[in-house]
């Protein structure tokens, strides 16, 4: 039979060990609740610690997406404020190329006119060229190539005077957590069509004017060689002739010698003055390639009159039709200023009838980019809504991994206490547990 021999110091260290270790137990569990958090310490739970960093990167990822979009909703919110101005200064100015167009005014009324359009103009650069508050352009496309962070700048160096566009067209695509932060400005204000779309009308000489110009049944247009392979139209030439005797109107195309068409005006004696409408007896020609003209081609709205001279020499009265082409809003602003200052202008009804159009062009694709801009807008709304049921998911994942029960946790704290009292107690207990006390 063999003995073990336990000492009284053995018993101490033992008890000792246990306080310790329910003491560290209480302090845990004490962090823990003041904390609200199961897992402080990867020690704790390795694996929910783990899941637990991955979802808090997720979420950080979230946030910095909902900050970001927030930042380009602010700059499109502001870039649909200042092309709602620009369309307010195109109104503006279309109310004064009507009173300039009066042939009543005076040269001074017609300069005070054009001074107060030439201040549109500068304003509608200045709105043009709106930063938001970080400084980069709202209408800087891609990016801006002038070191003053300004897309538009108005050149003034002879025939290389004008606005022009120094930064990257094109505007960034919208993706499924971000937008956009700027607008194409070039597509918003240097690619606006001039004249109608399809044709613009370059005056000559004479007063016959070309009112207006509605195109009939493009695809019949297409096959009939109207419209070229690029799509471009054809450049034409209307004219009033006169022989000494009879005068026609002629209708020629740029690669054909012989008119497409020839409407006879009747006889014209020298110094006789003809209304063209009356001498058409109507108001609009058709233009056509094969008979009858009314088939195919597109309908020319005229006016206006010719004068026979002494003897025959050239067209009394021309007028070009070129194709469309893009134009910024800037050029054709200032045309109407040149046409409105220069007092020995002949045509200046003509150029403010293309300049108006040219508005209309305008106005409507300024209202073509403000509705892009509201539907990104909407999708703004539609991202933040999706990034924020992410983040509520997110943290409920991470409230999963790493939250305490408060409940649980209450009841494992007071439970732990009981257990330290009791080893308190214990320890007291065995403290007096000596032979001296048998001595005495």
């Amino acid at each position: 039979m063999s003995l073990t021999r336990v000492s009284t110091a053995n018993s101490y260290d033992a008890t000792i060990n246990r306080i310790n270790q329910r003491s560290a137990e209480l302090v845990a569990t004490q962090e823990k609740l003041a904390a609200g958090k199961r897992v402080l310490r990867a020690s704790d739970d390795p694996v929910a610690a783990t899941l637990a960093e991955r979802e808090s990167n997720r979420l950080m990822r979230t946030e910095a997406d909902l900050r970001a979009l927030e930042r380009a909703r602010s700059g499109l919110v502001q870039a649909e404020s200042t092309l709602g101005q620009m369309d307010d200064v195109l109104a503006r100015f279309k109310e004064l190329l009507v009173q300039g167009g009066n042939g009543a005014l005076s040269a001074s009324d017609r300069l005070s006119i054009a001074r107060e359009m030439r201040g549109l103009r500068e304003q509608l650069l200045n709105l043009a060229n709106t930063q938001d508050a970080e400084g980069n352009a709202l209408l800087g496309g891609l990016g801006v190539t002038n070191v003053l962070g300004r897309p538009f700048l108005d050149l003034y160096d002879g025939p290389n005077s004008g606005v022009v566009y120094q930064a990257i067209a094109g505007q960034a695509a919208p993706t499924e957590t971000g937008l956009p932060n700027r607008v194409d400005g070039r597509f918003a204000l240097m690619r606006v069509p001039t004249g109608d779309g399809y044709f613009e009308v370059e005056h000559v000489s004479g007063n016959v004017l070309a009112e207006g110009i509605a195109i009939r049944n493009m695809d019949d247009l297409m096959a009939t060689g109207f419209y070229a392979d690029p799509p471009a139209f054809s450049e034409f030439s209307v004219q009033v002739n006169w022989d000494g005797a009879n005068a026609t109107l002629d209708i020629y195309r740029s690669d054909e010698t012989a008119p497409i068409r020839s409407i006879a005006l009747g006889p014209v004696v020298p110094g006789q003055t003809v209304d063209l409408r009356q001498a058409l007896g109507a108001s609009a020609v058709s233009v056509g390639r094969d008979a009858p003209p009314e088939d195919y081609g597109f309908d020319i709205v005229l006016s206006g009159s010719f004068t026979a001279p002494a003897t025959p020499g050239g067209p009394l009265a021309q007028f070009d039709l070129r194709p469309s082409r893009n134009g910024d809003l800037f050029a054709t602003l200032q045309r109407a200023i040149d046409a409105l200052e220069d007092s020995s202008s002949t045509r200046r009804t003509q150029v403010f009838n293309a300049v108006h159009a040219e508005l209309q062009a305008g106005q409507d694709r300024l209202l073509l980019v403000r509705g892009r801009l509201g539907e990104l807008l909407r999708r703004a709304d539609s991202i933040e809504g999706l990034l924020q049921d992410r983040s509520v998911a997110g943290q409920k994942e991470l409230s999963n991994l790493t939250d305490l029960d408060m409940v649980k946790g209450i009841s494992q704290f007071q439970t732990q206490q009981l257990g330290l009292q009791a080893a308190l107690q214990s320890y007291a207990q065995v403290q007096r547990l000596t032979l001296f006390q048998y001595i005495a």
